[in-house]
């Protein structure tokens, strides 16, 4: 009698089960995650291929052209360029490439800028606090500090807090 309970007890457990997969046999929840993800992604190949057909390059080709209205303002004579040629693959990484280029020839430019602008603030800021350290510093033959360089820079602060609230 207590074979036949135990046979009975696996039996129900596998008849009842309420999901797929578990550590006993294997990757049940990873395979099934792995297959949602694989139709999510050909979904959007399949998307991306709808609207490139339609396209037909027309963002690189745009791109192409204004670059060609720099070119014709600086030369007198006119280039034509038929805007259904197709556009290589080369020709757009080439593309790419000098835009990316360009990019960051432009960043490390505002860097430097900005950095040097910094360091002129910094600079600037420390020659001051060096000469308001000097005059209040400053002291009598018998070590006694000169209170009148100490009432002149506390009056210049009071002066600029009045100014800058009105």
């Amino acid at each position: 009698m207590n074979n036949e309970k135990r046979v009975r007890k696996k039996t129900t457990e596998n008849t009842y089960k309420r999901f797929t997969g578990n550590k006993a046999e294997g990757q049940g929840f990873a395979d099934k995650r792995k297959r949602k993800i694989q139709h999510e992604y050909n979904k959007l190949l399949k998307k991306e291929k709808k609207s490139t057909r339609n396209a037909k390059h027309v963002s690189v080709l745009e791109e192409l052209s204004e670059e060609e209205e720099v070119t014709l303002a600086d030369k007198s004579v006119p280039k034509e360029r038929s805007s259904l040629k197709a556009v290589g693959t080369y020709t757009k990484a080439h593309h790419e490439y000098k835009q990316r280029k360009k990019e960051k020839e432009r960043k490390k430019r505002e860097a430097k800028e900005k950095k040097q602008a910094v360091d002129k603030a910094i600079e600037k800021y420390h020659q001051k606090k060096q000469s308001n350290y000097k005059l209040l510093c400053k002291r009598t033959a018998r070590g006694q500090p000169i209170m009148k360089h100490q009432m002149e820079y506390l009056l210049e602060k009071i002066k600029k807090q009045k100014s800058q609230s009105q």
